[in-house]
């Protein structure tokens, strides 16, 4: 489930961000839990645990360049914007901030940044796996390939080496196309880790990983499209 909040200390806009993401979260068939801040101050007093934050620029007391420095500093929460003063938008630019719209909202932009949101909140989250150990908790963002050994799989991460109680079948389903790609009938690459993609993949730790000749044209497209979505 995502946790979005809204600090706007304008409540006709906070009601405007509501119903758009309400209207987003139904379409594509996602929970999420939502949280409303009338200020900077407000949302400090609180303790809810946020991964995404609507945070107008422009508030009495702590103001929302204000809040991102902190935020910045002290969490790994996403930001964007909402301001209807484009001239303080240059200070709002950091870690974290997917962009700004710009009021009254639109839709689509809205739509956009969302979409961006949510695909690195999945790649960030942290994958449950039966090691031969046990069970191991591994960064999905952080796993640069799956490679087959008979029934179990060899999982190679920033993190160094181990093996986990799954086949590449099993793996493909749960972590579904977006991220990860079935590139060999031997492996199953992360998109997010690919530094070039072409008779191989290199990937970002040096290593490379063959690709099958059938899956080459298919590996360039979801490549591309990849790279396209992040760049949004």
């Amino acid at each position: 489930m995502i946790s979005v909040g809204i600090c706007d200390d304008e409540k006709q806009c906070r009601e405007q961000i509501k119903n758009l993401l309400e209207q987003y979260f139904k379409e594509k068939g996602l929970h999420y839990e939502l949280w409303e801040y009338e200020s900077g101050a407000d949302f400090l007093d609180r303790g809810e645990e946020i991964n995404l934050l609507f945070l107008d620029i422009e508030m009495e007391g702590v103001s929302g360049i204000e809040l991102k420095d902190y935020l910045q500093a002290e969490e790994e929460i996403r930001i964007i914007f909402v301001t209807g003063h484009v001239e303080g938008m240059p200070e709002a630019f950091g870690k974290n901030v997917y962009g700004f719209l710009e009021k009254p909202l639109d839709a689509q932009k809205l739509e956009k940044y969302l979409a961006r949101v949510i695909e690195d909140i999945e790649e960030d989250k942290i994958l449950v796996l039966k090691g031969v150990q046990g069970e191991m908790a591994l960064r999905q963002k952080d796993i640069y390939y799956f490679a087959s050994e008979k029934k179990y799989s060899h999982v190679v991460g920033r993190e160094g080496e181990t093996f986990c109680d799954m086949s590449l079948q099993q793996l493909e389903e749960m972590l579904g196309q977006k991220s990860f790609f079935r590139c060999h009938k031997s492996y199953l690459v992360n998109l997010g880790n690919i530094s070039d993609a072409n008779q191989s993949i290199r990937l970002k730790n040096g290593e490379s990983i063959p690709v099958s000749r059938r899956k080459a044209k298919e590996l360039k497209d979801a490549y591309l499209k990849y790279i396209i979505r992040k760049a949004r």
